[in-house]
């Protein structure tokens, strides 16, 4: 399948697959199944983007009497190993509130992003792939534009953030801090 392809179908089933929108129905019935999941009362929907018999979209839906059903859960095999590398969460009405994702494809998840009001707000990155993230970014909105605001990292691996970074608006980082003697305290200022 040609990535143009694969895109449209991604696109397709973002919101979670809800109906055949312009493959036959047959073809639709073979990439989409479902299954309900009682325990949770969800309703477990697989969908193979490139026909290959995997699952690359798994949808978790939760059925509303008077609406349509939400997703409450996305994962995603963006590479088609058969292993998961994005995992969304929305929350109660909708909205994205977390994202998990293995950037190297390892099998790790070593990003996540936390979302307040669908707005990304923070990140978490594991950089050196240790299990345990070590960059924290940190995201703000001024007049209907998200940038990022500070960035903070624990470059030693003690666990202690020990460099510091804020940033203007125009993505130029307009002064720094670094923690010296290892207290997890910032230490030497610059502007």
């Amino acid at each position: 399948m040609n990535m143009a392809r694969l895109l449209a179908l991604v696109a397709l089933c973002v919101g979670g697959c809800s109906k055949q929108p312009t493959q036959s129905q047959a073809e639709y019935n073979r990439r989409v199944s479902e299954t309900e999941l009682s325990d949770e009362g969800l309703v477990l929907q697989e969908v193979d983007l490139d026909g290959d018999g995997g699952a690359d979209v798994i949808n978790y839906l939760r059925p509303r009497a008077d609406a349509p059903r939400l997703l409450v859960r996305k994962e995603m095999d963006l590479n088609r190993d058969g292993r998961v590398d994005v995992v969304s969460f929305f929350d109660d009405v909708g909205t994205l509130e977390k994202e998990e994702m293995d950037s190297d494809y390892d099998g790790q998840f070593d990003w996540t992003d936390h979302y307040k009001n669908g707005m990304r707000v923070m990140s978490e990155w594991d950089s050196d792939f240790d299990g345990r993230p070590n960059v924290f970014k940190y995201y703000a909105r001024v007049d209907g534009k998200t940038y990022l605001d500070r960035k903070e990292r624990d470059t030693d691996g003690d666990g202690l953030i020990d460099l510091w970074e804020r940033f203007g608006q125009d993505g130029q980082v307009i002064r720094t801090g670094r923690d010296t003697d290892g207290d997890g305290k910032m230490d030497v200022r610059e502007e």
